[in-house]
């Protein structure tokens, strides 16, 4: 049986969306959350749904019993290196076999505290006597859904990153795909164990294309269809501040509302999650931004791997079709 953390933040949500297409391994899927609203569709469906506390013994021990592969898909809680550690030792004493971990490519860093949280968690897993495999994926595509009513509204991109910096965004679905490689036999049943050929490694996943802040206008000018378009470099604590404003955007929260109510409906047989935003940031995942952009202009060091095309034997999606099935949402108000 397979359990995924954090259903109810937006990596989770993925997860449990992807591998739940198949409805065969539907029964042998546990989910862990603490808001129910995003599961329900999911207990529908026929998973496993567990809200817990993950600070609480009990709450763990039971939602681990039968298991045999952990994926922790780390989120954007405050306390979430306390959560893993608590993940992690009862996945010990419950006889876990495997355990993957949804980390961030920023997680060597030393110098951004939320991104140094990721390396904190890989080597709790690290530490533990399960067999671990770790992702490493680059910036999502989905999070520049966050950045689409700013564009909408003020006409141009603004990052607090200098027009020539690249970064290697990945969409969802691609990291998805990899689990699903790495847990799935082809039909509808998980694997016993991870292949020795995946345990103990650690996978960097990116697109197949470095972007900078002046291509993703481009991109976003040819999806949306208005020229005008610029890219502003901006502060860090104006876009702080922007994202902080989310939540009290009126046409953002009617959007998270429309999403609920289309979660809810969901069939999961398509690709539905990857045009959801799922809830305003929290603070952790602003900082986590922010420290990702200062990270990658002052070290450069997003750049290509062709570790998940090699797992999967499959393209990553290109930005650009991302831009074109969002582009509604990117066009400007004129």
């Amino acid at each position: 049986m397979l359990l995924i953390t954090e259903a109810d933040q937006y990596m989770g949500y993925a997860l449990a969306s992807h591998l739940g297409r198949q409805a065969g391994v539907r029964s042998q899927i546990r989910l862990l959350c603490k808001n129910k609203k995003v599961c329900m569709n999911f207990e529908h469906k026929g998973m496993d749904v567990h809200v817990v506390d993950y600070s609480h013994p009990h709450h763990l021990s039971v939602a681990m019993r039968g298991i045999d592969h952990l994926i922790m898909a780390v989120g954007y809680e405050d306390d979430r290196v306390e959560m893993a550690k608590y993940l992690c030792q009862m996945a010990e004493q419950s006889g876990v076999r495997s355990i993957i971990l949804i980390s961030h490519v920023g997680a060597v860093s030393q110098a951004h505290a939320s991104l140094k949280q990721y390396g904190d968690i890989e080597e709790l897993v690290m530490n533990t006597s399960c067999q671990w495999t770790i992702l490493r994926p680059d910036f999502i595509y989905q999070s520049f859904h966050l950045l689409a009513p700013y564009v909408e509204k003020h006409r141009h991109l603004a990052l607090p990153m200098p027009d020539e910096a690249e970064m290697c965004p990945i969409d969802v679905s691609d990291v998805c795909k990899v689990v699903e490689h790495l847990l799935m036999m082809g039909g509808p049943k998980f694997k016993d164990q991870l292949d020795d050929s995946h345990v103990g490694q650690v996978y960097t996943l990116t697109g197949s294309q470095s972007v900078n802040p002046k291509l993703l206008v481009n991109m976003l000018s040819q999806a949306t269809g208005y020229n005008k378009l610029e890219y502003k470099w901006t502060r860090s604590m104006d876009l702080v501040y922007y994202l902080q404003d989310l939540q009290r955007d009126i046409w953002f929260d009617a959007r998270l509302k429309q999403e609920v109510a289309q979660i809810y409906r969901d069939s999961l047989e398509t690709f539905d999650y990857r045009s959801k935003v799922l809830a305003a940031p929290t603070s952790t995942q602003i900082q986590t931004m922010i420290d990702y952009f200062d990270w990658v202009a002052s070290t450069s060091s997003s750049i290509c791997v062709p570790h998940a095309p090699m797992i999967t034997s499959l393209p990553c999606r290109p930005l650009r079709k991302f831009f074109q099935e969002n582009a509604n949402t990117f066009k400007p108000r004129v």
